[in-house]
């Protein structure tokens, strides 16, 4: 099997496993995720009205806005227009478990919207357990023997 067709097959069985789950998973698997991985996750939770505003919160800071990335005003424009309706689960930009993202955005050449800094209320999720690079671990190695 070529590489590419690993990477489909894995995209295919994260995001089947994904639709399985609730928004509380998938903030988990975001908080853990390996923002270097070739799997679309992460565009499944920004098309995916149903994500909660503090998964997309995290997305849009972990990905650096300030230096731009390609969903930055997507994201901006989806998160202002209330596009994310659920709103369940606590983020806060500036203490997101001791790391303050918006220092670390501070001297890029995009502005960030005010409403980008906004702490949200909600159930503190934990961080996850049992999961490698935001995938569960036991979905984690079916996607590696793939690649063997």
């Amino acid at each position: 099997m070529e590489e590419s067709q690993i990477i489909e097959l894995a995209n295919k069985k994260i995001i089947d496993f994904a639709e399985s789950q609730n928004p509380k998973v998938w903030h988990q698997m975001t908080m853990d995720w390996n923002w270097d991985s070739e799997y679309n996750f992460l565009d499944w939770l920004i098309n995916n009205p149903k994500t909660d505003r503090a998964t997309i919160l995290m997305i849009y800071w972990k990905s650096s806005p300030s230096h731009g990335f390609k969903n930055k005003i997507l994201l901006e424009e989806r998160y202002t227009n209330n596009f994310y309706n659920n709103q369940n689960i606590y983020f806060n930009p500036k203490d997101d478990e001791g790391d303050d993202w918006t220092e670390y955005n501070k001297d890029g050449a995009f502005e960030i919207p005010k409403i980008m800094f906004t702490l949200l209320e909600g159930e503190h999720i934990e961080y996850p357990n049992g999961y490698i690079e935001g995938i569960p671990e036991k979905l984690f190695y079916e996607i590696e023997e793939l690649y063997e």
